[in-house]
């Protein structure tokens, strides 16, 4: 049976605008909720008068914003601030309070350009990501002296391309980070978004011109790729797609009928995974 959760104090008339993650709220319960699912977003601006006084006036929590402002004064941390707010609300369990007062916690200690990374990689694994590039462009403007950190920032900008089918310019970022950090993975995933930017003439054209360096990781790349083509041929998924086309191809007519029942089947055995996980 799951836990009971008690609601405190009453729906705002007014939200509370938390600017990092772009959310309003008007519940106690939905800032918490914030905090644990934007927790890579919650930093010092959060930690202001205007929150305890919209948990005040429009929640109705006179109490809890009377400590907040007392911590206010004396300038606590953002794990202090935001964890009275969980601990008040008693909205997640003591033991999840517990982890995400140590994230916060950790988060502080990290530097400035470490937590600036994290919201890109947030922003790019929630896909928005516009927003992630212009965090890492930013970040890159401010970290030029620092190679290793800049061939990260780098990786993951060809990456968050590479979502956006960008290949040519994915490929142009993760060389430049395997030449300001060296490692060979950058240089793997160079050639791999070549591959998928040129035709196979023109990728055969480029690999002839390249350094020894490449064509030994282009043989680590092709191996990969060997790799992943079995498992694709041994999964359950291409057999599903193979079946559909044999269908279709039996029956061009009902191809619509064929591909709606191929995807409610796909729907059903997700949901039958999710539920035994």
């Amino acid at each position: 049976m799951g836990r009971v959760i008690l609601c405190v104090g009453k729906t705002a008339n007014i939200p509370f605008l938390l600017k990092k993650p772009g959310v309003h709220v008007y519940t106690a319960e939905e800032l918490c909720y914030c905090i644990r699912e934007h927790t890579f977003l919650m930093d010092e601006e959060v930690v202001c008068k205007e929150l305890a006084d919209w948990l005040g006036e429009e929640c109705g929590l006179p109490k809890l914003a009377d400590t907040l402002h007392t911590m206010l004064k004396k300038n606590v941390t953002t794990e202090e601030f935001l964890t009275e707010v969980l601990v008040y609300t008693g909205y997640y369990p003591r033991e999840e309070i517990r982890r995400l007062s140590r994230f916060l916690r950790s988060s502080s200690a990290r530097s400035e350009y470490e937590n600036r990374k994290d919201i890109g990689d947030y922003l790019a694994g929630n896909g928005k990501y516009e927003l992630a590039m212009e965090q890492y462009r930013r970040l890159l403007a401010d970290v030029s002296g620092d190679a290793a950190f800049s061939a990260r920032v780098l990786h993951n900008m060809g990456c968050v391309c590479c979502r956006l089918f960008l290949f040519e310019r994915a490929a142009e970022l993760f060389y430049r980070a395997y030449e300001a950090g060296g490692e060979q993975e950058n240089l793997i995933r160079y050639l791999a978004a070549k591959r998928l930017s040129l035709d196979e003439k023109g990728y055969l054209a480029f690999m002839a011109t390249q350094p020894k360096a490449c064509y030994e990781a282009s043989m680590e790349l092709e191996k990969r790729v060997q790799q992943v083509a079995c498992k694709w041929e041994e999964s359950i998924q291409n057999r599903q797609l193979e079946a559909v086309r044999q269908e279709i191809t039996s029956h061009p007519q009902e191809a619509g009928r064929v591909w709606e029942d191929a995807a409610q089947q796909m729907k059903e055995s997700f949901l039958t995974m999710m539920r035994e996980n």
